[in-house]
């Protein structure tokens, strides 16, 4: 089936069509697609061409009010959170089991919505699935205390659920996005999501599949809308409990302290400039692939992207060159196209970024050995560009880019390597190529970050944590862990004595 929108065409399901010739992607708000109050949209663009295939809404603070008066009716009468944990698990297996049935539908319109490759997309929406069906099993298993107090005294203590959730998420994975804000129903909580602006299409159908999957209305509710609007808005609310976000520094330091004025709970997973250390023994066949899809898999727009490769002086030559002739001429194009090795970046201004930064790189000295400028003049495409002979005081080792650029360092012993890893602000993640299992131990202790991979890179499970430290934020999204961020405990005394 092909779709056609304005002058594009998409090989893309009957099913997936129809999704996107929607008239609006609204918000969601009590169980209902709506549009603003004041009638304000705005353009879908496909950053693969550069043009409009869709309208959104735009929110305003009204929307905002609407949206967490809903999902604060629905915390207060306890419509899902005092539901029986198995019903919970039910529903939220259902709603995991109706993602899996319009997968294709999800991918397609992420791949229009972001520029993702189909591939990748569809990693994005398995991530999805698992991750709902992971937390699917926890409303049964929030367990409480009994500890141990004077024998004058029964105590319990118990979890709860902390209220009304904003979510703030970003635009490089929509589905997971939206998927992930879901996650704070295993706990009892009610959300407002706000999907980040450039892909506002999936969050809408992910809500609809959560109200068919029996999720009630008002527990789950979507306003988009630009960030320093509805996202303000949202931290600003006082109906609002908690707040997780996910994206910049910058946006995160004005979220927290915006936050710090109503003593608001906040989980912040920020930018990364993750390094991925190479030394001599290890597999360099791996380790070089690994170090290229790090950063070209999806052009560079994911926090972990392993954009700082550390390679020992012995071998690094050897790994620049194999790093420089195997993405020479790798194929660029469209999220559709089978044959494409990278995608577009998600808008006009992220390419410009891109640009930027290539030319502060050349400015400051470091040796531009591949790519370094824009690809076609139609979407939003970067060559992939590698720069060498970096100090990591170069700008371009220091900031995200988020984009299709890598940096190769050279060291020259481990205390080295360690030492220039943990240069810099952020501690999100880190990549380590070894044989030596004593040195994996050592590097994974030296490393300053949320996540070590050693002899692999960029795995994720819904079971196991995931954030950062330092300016890559605090609290964590996935795993057990993260139900602390969900939940809070109250402490109930009886006096028996």
């Amino acid at each position: 089936m092909s779709a056609t929108t304005d002058a594009v065409t998409y090989p893309i399901s009957p099913a997936a069509a129809r999704q996107l010739g929607r008239p609006l992607f609204g918000h969601v708000i009590d169980g209902e697609v709506v549009a603003s109050l004041d009638g304000a949209t705005m353009p879908v663009i496909d950053p693969a061409t550069g043009e409009r295939v869709a309208a959104a809404a735009v929110g305003s603070p009204a929307d905002v009010e609407r949206a967490v008066r809903s999902a604060r009716r629905a915390f207060d009468d306890g419509r899902w959170r005092h539901l029986p944990p198995l019903e919970q698990e039910r529903r939220l297996r259902r709603l995991a089991t109706l993602l899996g049935e319009h997968a294709g539908e999800l991918a397609g319109l992420d791949v229009i919505d972001s520029g993702l490759l189909r591939l990748y997309a569809g990693f994005i929406v398995q991530f999805a699935i698992d991750g709902i069906d992971y937390y699917a099993g926890w409303p049964s298993k929030l367990h409480g205390t009994v500890p141990a107090v004077p024998p004058e005294f029964a105590v319990y203590q118990v979890r709860e659920p902390i209220g009304v959730v904003g979510s703030i998420v970003p635009w490089n994975g929509p589905t997971a996005a939206a998927a992930m804000a879901t996650f704070a129903l295993a706990a009892g909580n009610s959300v407002v999501l706000k999907p980040a602006e450039q892909t506002p299409m999936t969050a809408v159908l992910v809500a609809e599949l959560a109200l068919e999957a029996g999720i009630p209305p008002g527990v789950f509710n979507v306003v988009q809308g630009a960030g320093d609007v509805v996202g303000a808005a949202i931290v600003d609310h006082p109906e609002v409990d908690a707040i997780t976000f996910t994206g910049s520094g910058p946006t995160g330091r004005a979220i927290q302290a915006a936050a710090a004025a109503r003593v608001k709970r906040v989980c912040l997973e920020l930018g990364g400039k993750s390094p991925s250390i190479i030394f001599p023994d290890a597999d360099l066949e791996a380790a070089t692939a690994a170090a290229m899809m790090g950063v070209w898999g999806a052009s560079g727009q994911v926090c972990t992207c392993s954009t700082r490769v550390l390679v020992h002086e012995s071998i690094h030559d050897e790994v620049a060159s194999m790093i420089v002739e195997r993405s020479r001429d790798m194929r660029i194009g469209g999220g559709f196209d089978p044959e494409s090795q990278m995608g577009p970046l998600v808008s006009a201004a992220q390419l410009e970024r891109v640009e930027r930064y290539v030319r502060i790189g050349r400015d400051e000295g470091a040796e531009l050995a591949l790519g370094g400028a824009r690809h076609g003049d139609r979407g939003y495409f970067h060559e992939p560009t590698v720069f060498t002979s970096v100090r990591n005081d170069m700008t371009i080792a220091q900031d995200e880019i988020f984009g299709p650029v890598m940096s190769i360092l050279s060291f020259s012993s481990e205390e080295e390597a360690y030492r220039i890893a943990n240069d810099t602000e952020f501690g999100l993640a880190a990549g380590v190529w070894t044989s030596d299992v004593a040195r994996a131990h050592r590097a994974s202790s030296a490393l300053r970050t949320g996540t070590v991979w050693v002899n692999t890179y960029q795995m994720v499970y819904p079971s196991v944590s995931y954030g950062g430290v330092k300016q890559s934020g605090h609290g964590r999204n996935l795993g057990a862990a993260s139900l602390d961020e969900l939940t809070q405990t109250k402490s109930v005394w009886m006096k028996v004595a």
